[in-house]
């Protein structure tokens, strides 16, 4: 599926079928737009991130997920007063077979600034913990669409459902 873009050029969507390819055997970050897509069943990819965490859960990749990214998905249903809804969501995540919850440590902070293929200057603090989690759990490839994540790792380390 086309999207458009700001200056109104097209870009593709990633596909089940190419993420399938991408993801199989791997173990992979998920960054929280990812689950987010999946809990709000956020269209267009709302079908994706539900096929990532199929594969996660059959074994077909293992997954990473920065204990930042269940805090940052648990706070829209705490805003929103939905606290059982928010704690079911981190139980979900933290519970989810084939996934490793990172805590941020001070071996994932000694990861801020030494991987050099990073470029740390564009993160933001939050989004480079969760790239660091990512590199101490050593995930072969990081899934985001975050903008900062894509000004900042190498283009082989990152796969965005938007093609950006």
């Amino acid at each position: 599926m086309p999207i458009l873009t700001g200056s109104g050029m097209k870009k593709q969507m990633i596909d089940i079928k190419g993420l399938k390819k991408a993801v199989s055997g791997k173990t992979v970050l998920i960054d929280s737009n990812i689950i987010i897509y999946l809990t709000e069943q956020i269209e267009p990819y709302f079908q994706l991130s539900q096929a990532l965490f199929a594969m996660v859960e059959e074994g077909k990749c293992r997954a990473v997920i920065s204990i930042l990214s269940i805090t940052e998905i648990m706070q829209g249903p705490l805003r929103a007063g939905r606290k059982d809804t928010a704690m079911t969501v981190r139980n979900y995540l933290v519970n989810f077979p084939n996934c490793h919850c990172q805590a941020v440590t001070i071996e994932v902070l000694e990861q801020v600034g030494a991987d050099e293929r990073v470029a740390w200057g564009a993160l933001r603090a939050a989004d480079s913990l969760i790239i660091a989690s990512g590199l101490h759990a050593q995930a072969d490839l990081f899934i985001s669409n975050d903008r900062h994540f894509a000004k900042s790792l190498p283009v082989k380390l990152l796969l965005s459902f938007s093609g950006f």
